[in-house]
């Protein structure tokens, strides 16, 4: 081809020429319906396990409510920092002074918060009477002053109501909050911070989407660990277990799909995780462990600098306190920044845990900064993901309370709405999430609000499980790709096992074959077969055949 001979471009390979396009692959992957179940089976399990340690668990460690946005202001505020447990003292104790000054005022300094509640009980039920007394004695000769009257009547009475919700919560502050409902809360907290500052287009900057996303994974961690250690401890564990199942299963389902455009069932899915149960609860453990046992021996160590003498030994061997230093850094360095892939890993490639931390560390090392990459777009397009989902969760929720409140006649005690009391408009609320006013409902009421309340979380809980998915999605192709770009390994390369129909299957066909190769190396009977032909002479031995001529 000459060389001035123009050349027309038909298509560009975009995959192969910006392999990084290969993350936008990641919402579509994640809404999948299976990994959808399992990632939401994992929250109702961490949400469950959680509560249930909050009911167990000894009332004296409870948190005292704000305690985590107290903790984080003071993380977050240079001027505050360091004045958190002060401030924490003091909170505490306006709490308890608040309670006993309530049981004074009432007649009861030895009472309790059931004596309290029955007083504002009372007190709203007096507002009420008082503010029914004030409509029948109102002039109502015209319906312009029967309107009016009836309007000052329902603003009374809902003005005790709303009292009263103020002041049982106040004085309901003395029992504390269980530690995982805080630390819940807080999270949950973050995450509408996140989904505002993306709204707003703010990702970078103190507040931002990024600054925001590292408070969601160091703020409410440092303080459970901080400040309630044995709890959160056995609580974590409990996540990781949880976490090796499902997320496990979710890995799995995600690499056949990435890697083979191939679906796995539930089923599949649930005993491949539970088969590498071990590898995907290891994976993370052991590089915390090697930390541990390193930084031990080092401690052990230190013991030396408190003999004479010794310690100048202790000085001369000092680098090797440095060299486990070094050591311990590459480690950490290497879960935090490979703790990603390893689950992917043992999912596309079937493999252990020590084969997960060893293809993590290598891929973090070795391509530190594509690896970087890959990470902020596979976290701005799952925020950006994650912001269209939970809209169309409220458009949902905000279309159904609509339709289904159209025909609902019925006003709660309050003079509100029933269906406002017991459900909330998410369309005017600032969060999908809500707490039942079982203080203003009365009778049948509580128990319809807390079935609207099941469906109703159990609906929001699938924007959750978008995100769990999601991660396993994303980083699972970010896996797929590092490995692509460090081993050359082919994209579609994984690790796929043999079920049980497969070994079933394969089983007639094998016999089949075995009888067949039989019967062909079975001799025939001489009174059967016959003789074989003698093979046609060949030329050289025609003429070998022919006499001399003289």
């Amino acid at each position: 081809m000459a060389d001035g001979e123009p050349q027309v471009v038909r298509g560009i390979d975009w995959k192969s020429t910006f392999p990084f396009t290969q993350i936008f692959r990641s919402f579509r992957i994640a809404i999948h319906p299976s990994k959808l179940v399992l990632a939401l089976l994992a929250l109702l399990l961490i949400y469950a396990g959680g509560r249930f340690m909050d009911a167990i668990w000894l009332d004296r460690y409870r948190a005292v409510p704000g305690e985590v946005e107290l903790y984080r202001e003071a993380r977050i505020d240079s001027d505050l920092r360091g004045q958190f447990q002060r401030r924490l003292d003091e909170h505490r104790q306006s709490i308890r002074s608040a309670y006993e000054a309530k049981l004074a005022a009432i007649g009861k300094p030895q009472g309790s918060l059931a004596d309290i509640k029955q007083f504002i009980l009372d007190e709203r039920a007096r507002a009420r009477e008082a503010a029914l007394k004030a409509y029948e004695a109102a002039p109502k000769n015209t319906p312009e002053q029967k309107d009016r009257a009836a309007h000052e009547r329902d603003a009374s009475i809902r003005a005790a109501y709303e009292r009263a919700v103020a002041e049982w919560e106040q004085y309901r502050a003395i029992e504390g909050v269980g530690l995982f409902a805080s630390f819940f809360e807080a999270q949950l907290g973050e995450m509408y911070r996140l989904v505002r500052r993306a709204r707003e287009a703010q990702f970078i900057g103190k507040g931002g989407v990024f600054d925001t996303f590292i408070n969601f994974l160091t703020i409410a961690p440092s303080w459970a660990m901080r400040y309630h250690p044995v709890f959160f401890t056995i609580f974590f564990v409990y996540l990781l277990v949880i976490w090796a199942i499902f997320g496990g299963a979710i890995a799995r389902i995600a690499a056949v799909q990435v890697a083979r455009d191939e679906k796995l069932s539930f089923r599949q899915a649930l005993s491949f995780s539970t088969a590498k149960f071990l590898s995907f609860l290891s994976a993370p453990i052991i590089p915390l462990l090697i930390i541990v046992v390193v930084g031990l021996l080092v401690t052990l160590g230190g013991l030396l600098f408190n003999v004479p003498v010794l310690d100048i030994i202790a000085a001369v061997l000092f680098f090797m306190a440095l060299a486990a230093g070094f050591i311990m850094t590459l480690v950490l360095l290497g879960l935090v920044g490979g703790f990603n892939l390893m689950y992917p890993t043992i999912a596309v490639e079937g493999s252990d845990s020590f084969d997960a931390i060893s293809r993590s560390f290598s891929y973090l090392y070795a391509r530190p900064w594509r690896l970087l990459f890959y990470t902020i777009v596979a976290g701005i397009y799952g925020t950006l993901c994650y912001v269209f989902v939970r809209y169309f969760i409220k458009l949902m929720l905000s279309l159904t309370h609509y339709f289904v409140g159209l025909l609902i006649f019925r006003d709660a005690p309050s003079t509100e709405p029933l269906l406002n009391v017991m459900w909330p408009n998410p369309l005017t609320a600032t969060r999908l999430s809500y707490d039942i006013d079982f203080f203003t409902l009365s009778g049948t009421q509580d128990v319809t609000a807390f079935l609207l309340a099941f469906w109703n979380y159990l609906t929001i809980g699938m924007l959750g499980a978008f995100a769990i998915s999601f991660y396993f999605s994303a980083n699972t192709v970010i896996y797929i790709l590092m490995r692509h770009e460090v081993d050359a390994t082919e994209m579609d390369d994984v690790y796929l096992e043999q079920t049980e129909e497969d070994f079933a299957e394969a089983a007639p066909a094998s016999s089949t074959a075995t009888v067949s190769a039989s019967a062909s190396e079975t001799p025939a009977s001489p009174s059967t077969s016959a003789a074989p032909s003698a093979p046609p002479p060949t030329q050289e031995d025609q003429q070998q055949q022919q006499p001399p001529t003289a």
